[in-house]
C-alpha cells in the first residue's frame, strides 16, 4: 500500500477508497496482520517518534485538512487520534513512570484527551471502524479506566469485528499486574477469548497474546499454556504463513518454555535472519541458538529471567 505517498500528496479521496477496501474486504498481510491496522500505523507519525514537536504539529494540521476534505469518513479521524496518541507517548517517553517529568505527564494527559475527543467526535459524525475501538482501548489504558469500562469497550469491539485480534491483545495487556489486573487475569482472559473465537483462529489469537506479553523482555503472563501457544503458532503458520519476526518470537518463547526441540526447529527456519526487536543483540541470538556462551552473553534461559553475563569473562 502506498499509504504514505498518497497522504503526502494530499490524495485524500484515494486514501479513503483504499481504507474502505481493506476495511470491507478484511484484508491481511502474511502473518495475519490486518492491513487496516498497518494503514493507521503508517499514517500515525511524521516518520519517527523523535521528530520535532513542530513536525508533529504539521502532521496533525495535515490530517485535519483531510478531515475537512472527507467529513463523513471515519478514516482521517481515527488517523488523527492515533497521531495524538503517539505524540502523547513522545512526551512521556518509554521509561518507568518515575522517570517522566511533570511537564511530560502534563503533555501526555492533554494529548491522550485530544485523542479521546477526536474518537468521540468520530463516533458521532462518521461512525466507527474496527480500529476506532483499538485506539480507544489505548486511551482507556492511558487514562486508567476501570475494569468494567474496559471490559465493556473490548466486548463491543469484539462484537464489531471478532477477528481483529488487536482487541484481545490490548485487553490482555490491560489485565497484566503492572497495569490494572491481578496475577492470572491475563491468562484467564486469553483462554476465554481464544475459546470464544474458536478453532484455529482462536488459537492464533492465543499466540498473539503470548507474543505480546511474554516476548521479548520479561515473562509477564507465566501461566499461559505452552501447548496452546505452540498450537497457536502452528495455526497461524497454516492460515496466514508466519513472518520472520513471528518465527523469531516463537523461538524466544519456546526457549522460555524450556521447549528446545521446538526452538531448534524454528532456528533451522530462521537461519541467520535474526530479529533485533526480539533478541536485542546478535550475541544473545547466537548464544540462544547454539546453547553456548558468546562473548559474555549466556543463552536465554527457561526460568523467565533475563540472561546474565558470564562472570568469568568480566
Amino acid at each position: 500500500m502506498q499509504v504514505r505517498g498518497l497522504f503526502d500528496k494530499g490524495a485524500y479521496s484515494e486514501l479513503d477508497a483504499l481504507a474502505a477496501q481493506v476495511r470491507s474486504q478484511k484484508l491481511r498481510f502474511k502473518g495475519g496482520a490486518w492491513r487496516l491496522c498497518v494503514l493507521y500505523r503508517t499514517l500515525g507519525t511524521p516518520g519517527s517518534l523523535t521528530a520535532t514537536d513542530a513536525e508533529w504539529q504539521n502532521r496533525i494540521a495535515k490530517v485535519e485538512q483531510w478531515i475537512e476534505a472527507s467529513p463523513t469518513s471515519p478514516t482521517p479521524r481515527v488517523a488523527l487520534a492515533h497521531t495524538y496518541i503517539r505524540f502523547a507517548w513522545k512526551a512521556r517517553g518509554n521509561g518507568y513512570s518515575n522517570t517522566v517529568t511533570q511537564e511530560g505527564w502534563k503533555l501526555f494527559g492533554q494529548r491522550i484527551q485530544s485523542a479521546r475527543t477526536v474518537l468521540e467526535d468520530a463516533a458521532k459524525t462518521s461512525g466507527r471502524d474496527a480500529h476506532w475501538y483499538r485506539e480507544m482501548q489505548t486511551v482507556a489504558l492511558a487514562q486508567g479506566w476501570n475494569r468494567t469500562e474496559m471490559d465493556a469497550l473490548t466486548s463491543e469491539a469484539l462484537a464489531n469485528e471478532p477477528g481483529y485480534y488487536y482487541f484481545a491483545v490490548a485487553e490482555a495487556n490491560y489485565l497484566l499486574p503492572k497495569w490494572h489486573g491481578q496475577p492470572g487475569d491475563t491468562e484467564r482472559f486469553a483462554e476465554q477469548v481464544a475459546d470464544r473465537a474458536g478453532a484455529a483462529e482462536g488459537d492464533t489469537v492465543y499466540f498473539q497474546i503470548a507474543a505480546e506479553t511474554n516476548c521479548c523482555r520479561h515473562t509477564q503472563a507465566p501461566a499461559l499454556s505452552w501447548p496452546r501457544v505452540r498450537q497457536g503458532f502452528s495455526a497461524l503458520d497454516q492460515l496466514y504463513g508466519s513472518t520472520n519476526h513471528e518465527r523469531n518470537a516463537m523461538a524466544y518463547l519456546a526457549l522460555r518454555a524450556g521447549d528446545s526441540e521446538t526452538a531448534q526447529q524454528l532456528f533451522a527456519r530462521i537461519g541467520n535472519d535474526w530479529d533485533e526487536s526480539v533478541w536485542r543483540t546478535k550475541a544473545l541470538f547466537d548464544a540462544s541458538r547454539t546453547g553456548q556462551i558468546v562473548g559474555n552473553t549466556r543463552p536465554l534461559r527457561a526460568d523467565g529471567k533475563a540472561p546474565t553475563p558470564d562472570p568469568s569473562n568480566d
